[in-house]
């Protein structure tokens, strides 16, 4: 199947114009059952004035709501250019070649029961993408809700969900039809509005990737919300969502991911693979791509209106403005957490506040203006602040004192709202009360003049540093991916000869050294007299440790033994290694010991490689040593990293400050950290065969780095 899919992307870009911007569609499958699929679907479209020509199609019907209906589609004597198909599964084979047949070029296929129910369901998949690529159809799904474009030269709304999408900027991509419902429902009942919307289904033609290069380009899209189970082409999702949301016209990616992936059985066998597992992860490659991931549906259309109806900020100043005492400092501790700045303000802005304000008010950030506050003090803060130039955020709250007169306090707040525009100031309101009426009217107000209200302060201050997160991945650069000059042959040449799954100590110093990455220095010895020898020529203090392709976790078997000072000490140490090994590893194939530097200058970081059957290979750089599991210390990329990607994962992690230095601990060469990253996804690309690289310890010096314990898995 991946190679069908392949094989179509030329056409399935070509054709998704046809498939939002249809002049005609047949509805195949049409029923005259109120309760049907297609009935809704048909409803819909008719209710929502699409602006082209529609077709019911059914064997058993000469009209459904008013429309004359065809017996096939291949009667339908003008030109169809979209074809929504609501038939049984069997059916479905028989109906794409009709649309060969008739030229249809684009189809939404409805119908359920595919690869989402087994074997057999996937079977009849792969065959309907056959269908479609031999007549050159693009399709949308199977087992879909549909889609809908609002645009007012269109107005098509071709799904069978109940309540209409209000026309706006926003769209939506939903792997879920239910999801996708609930999302429809949320966003009427809280005011937003779509551009697109897009229900997915089983993804076999057109996928997240497609939808994401079209949106890209469309002008009536401003922000872009996707529910997802899983990703089709994980670095080709990164790609086309790191042009969307970085540069001047960067529009915002909010999603949901679910539906981890089980780990596999040799997961655990390194340190990067147990880590790989958490769910995290996501959020890190999330971040590569410029994509804020929330965790619900309401997160994902309660900060979607705030960054589609205002304006982003242009940086990460946030200015409080109270009339409550307890909500603002929730406010304020909630929104540093979360990654913005509350800033002191300046003793000019403070004595301009000062001017018009009684003693009991607190003139600092947040602006307290007490229980007793009216229109005048609010309005006097807001102007004040507004021209002041010392905020990027303001966030206005008012709770319903006795004295309060909210819908006053509102409508002055709506008043301000084009000013604040005018200076790219991002405008959000937390008017909070439990009187139906009073709410209504005072979010009518502020709606009015497209300023979002939100009546429990942590939602409103989410909406806020979502803004603010984007405002800061925008700006982050297009990276390009970055490779070096390697021995791309012996490693060729390594791999080729490599017995069994995990390579040994000497097989991956030499994969590493081939690919630039500096190891400790390093001899394999096979007998004592050898081992001797390796301390001779590297020098004391050494480190040792057994050799064998069936020890993974050598520390575990007594197969590893540091701080050797001399001859003397490194004899002992070769015959306690292998006797103590003999012993607990009875019958393990022992190669010989690795006698290498003892490296102890520097801060203990671990590289890693993992590979992942729905992702691709995930870079891992953190905290190392033997209690990375328990700090877990570590961040995570996609392979190929970009120069851009590697120094973020380096500044990400808490150890950063120490990677700078700290007191008495030397900074790192934050170059060679950033190189080796660099240069170690290079070898995970250019060899996609090897599974997994363990990279721990590797030390961070002053002048490079140094790996002292490398594993690999095939």
């Amino acid at each position: 199947m991946a190679n069908l899919i392949a094989e179509m992307q030329p056409q399935t870009t070509e054709l998704l114009p046809t498939l939002f911007n249809p002049k005609s569609i047949a509805i195949i499958g049409a029923s005259r059952d109120e309760k049907s699929v297609s009935f809704g679907m048909l409803k819909n479209l008719l209710l929502g004035n699409f602006k082209g020509r529609l077709y019911p199609v059914n064997p058993k019907a000469d009209s459904i709501l008013g429309l004359k209906a065809y017996k096939s589609v291949l009667e339908i004597e003008e030109e169809v250019q979209l074809a929504l198909i609501a038939v049984p599964r069997e059916a479905v084979p028989g109906v794409l070649e009709e649309c060969g047949e008739k030229n249809i070029q684009a189809a939404v296929i409805i119908t359920a029961g595919f690869k989402e129910i087994g074997e057999k369901g996937k079977k009849l998949e792969e065959q309907i993408i056959g269908i479609a690529q031999s007549h050159g159809i693009t399709f949308l799904g199977p087992n879909c809700l549909g889609i809908i474009n609002a645009a007012p030269d269109v107005q098509m709304n071709a799904t069978f969900a109940r309540r209409k999408a209000e026309r706006g900027n926003v769209s939506f991509l939903s792997q879920s039809g239910a999801v996708g419902v609930y999302g429809l429902e949320f966003a009427a009942e809280n005011g937003i509005g779509f551009s697109k919307f897009v229900s997915l289904g089983n993804k076999a033609m057109l996928n997240e990737n497609h939808m994401l290069n079209l949106l890209a380009q469309d002008a009536s899209t401003k922000a872009i919300l996707a529910y997802l189970e899983d990703l089709i082409d994980p670095r080709a999702f990164i790609d086309a969502a790191s042009r969307i949301t970085r540069g001047k016209n960067a529009k915002p990616i909010l999603a949901i991911k679910s539906g981890r992936s089980k780990s596999g059985k040799r997961a655990v066998a390194s340190h990067t693979g147990a880590l790989s597992q958490r769910d995290d992860v996501l959020d890190f490659l999330f971040r590569q791509g410029g994509v804020i991931r929330v965790g619900s549906i309401e997160e994902l259309f309660s900060q979607a209106l705030c960054l589609s109806i205002q304006p982003i900020p242009a940086g990460s100043r946030m200015a409080i403005v109270t009339n409550a005492g307890g909500p603002a400092i929730i406010a304020a501790d909630e929104a540093e957490r979360l990654g913005a700045e509350i800033p002191e303000l300046s003793d000019e802005l403070k004595k301009n506040l000062r001017q018009g304000l009684p003693e009991t008010v607190s003139v600092r950030n947040p602006v307290d203006l007490v229980g007793d506050a009216g229109v005048q003090r609010y309005e006097h803060a807001l102007e004040t602040i507004l021209h002041s130039g010392e905020a990027d955020v303001i966030l206005v709250i008012c709770t319903p004192q006795m004295m309060t007169d909210m819908e006053e306090i509102a409508g002055r707040v709506a008043s301000l709202a084009d000013t604040a525009r005018a200076k790219g100031i991002t405008l959000v309101a937390s008017f909070a009360s439990f009187e139906e009426v009073m709410m209504e009217k005072t979010e009518r107000i502020l709606r009015a003049k497209n300023v979002p209200n939100y009546p429990f302060v942590e939602n409103a201050v989410q909406a806020c540093t979502t803004a603010i997160r984007f405002t800061q991945l925008r700006q982050r650069p297009i990276g390009q991916v970055t490779t070096f000059e390697v021995d791309k042959k012996a490693v060729e040449e390594e791999l080729k000869n490599a017995r069994g799954a995990f390579l040994k100590g000497p097989e991956s110093y030499r994969i590493l050294e081939s690919y630039g990455i500096s190891t400790a220095r390093h001899r394999l010895a096979t007998s004592q007299e050898e081992a001797l020898k390796a301390g001779r020529e590297i020098g004391y203090p050494l480190a040792a440790s057994v050799v064998s392709p069936d020890i993974i976790h050598k520390s575990d078997t007594g197969g590893v033994i540091l701080d050797i000072d001399d001859e003397a000490e490194l004899a002992k140490t070769y015959d306690r290694i292998m006797a103590q090994v003999a012993q607990k590893v009875p019958g393990a194939h022992i190669e010989g010991v690795f006698v290498q530097e003892m490296v102890t200058e520097g801060a203990e970081l671990i590289f890693g490689a993992q590979y992942n059957e729905h992702l691709g290979h995930l870079l891992m750089f953190g905290l190392g040593g033997k209690y990375v599991e328990v700090i877990k210390d570590v961040t995570f990329r996609l392979a190929p990293l970009t120069r851009e990607d590697a120094e973020e994962m380096i500044k990400e992690v808490k150890a950063y400050e120490m990677l700078k230095g700290f007191r008495d601990i030397p900074a790192a060469d934050l170059e060679a950290l950033a190189e080796g990253l660099l240069r170690l996804s290079q070898l995970v690309t250019d060899f996609p065969e090897i599974q997994e690289i363990d990279l721990n310890p590797v030390f961070a010096q002053k002048d490079g780095i140094v790996v002292v314990d490398a594993r690999m898995l095939l």
